[in-house]
């Protein structure tokens, strides 16, 4: 009995190491087996819709503060300035003013009782008026690559305003942009 439980044990035991074996054989061939992996592909749309923008700003128009009015031109400038998408359309109006008679501006006293009459222009020369009147009277054109436009608009006191009082005139014009 001695020699079957020996032998008993022994094979329990030989049955216990080649499974240990087979499982240190196994985990092996697992580890070395490369993973197989499938891939999916599919695309994704990138898109941007650009659209056309363009702000506006403008320095006051000053005539200064001459002795007189009358009898000589007196000239000022305004800085009319566009930041617009790059390749944007753009039409600049200007309005006649809050104190505009007919289509000639005017800047007042304070009271509103005396006047002095100005015009707005698109040239140097001050030949031609700006105005409102798409295609006509506005000033137009195409934004380039920086988006920056800077416009300058000629102001003028004519020589045949009457004499006035001394005092603080003004007048205020909208300034647009179409785009």
């Amino acid at each position: 009995m001695g020699d079957t439980a020996f032998d008993a044990e022994t094979f329990l035991g030989m049955i216990t190491m080649r499974k240990i074996a087979f499982a240190f054989a196994a985990l092996g061939a697992v580890a070395s087996t490369p993973a197989l992996a499938a891939t999916a592909t599919n695309t994704m749309p990138v898109s941007v819709n650009v659209i056309n923008s363009c702000t506006v700003s403008a320095s006051p128009m000053s005539f200064g503060a001459p002795t007189a009015i009358g009898g000589a031109d007196i000239d000022s400038t305004s800085t009319i300035t566009l930041q617009c998408t790059n390749g944007a359309s753009y039409d600049v109006a200007l309005d006649l003013g809050l104190n505009a008679v007919g289509s000639q501006r005017y800047m007042e006293n304070a009271a509103g009782t005396v006047s002095v009459p100005y015009g707005v222009y698109t040239d140097v020369g001050r030949t031609a008026a700006w105005g409102s009147t798409s295609g006509t009277d506005t000033v137009s054109g195409t934004a380039d690559a920086s988006g920056a436009v800077s416009l300058t608009a000629f102001g003028r006191i004519p020589s045949t305003a009457s004499s006035v009082v001394a005092g603080s005139y003004n007048d205020t014009v909208t300034v647009s942009v179409t785009f």
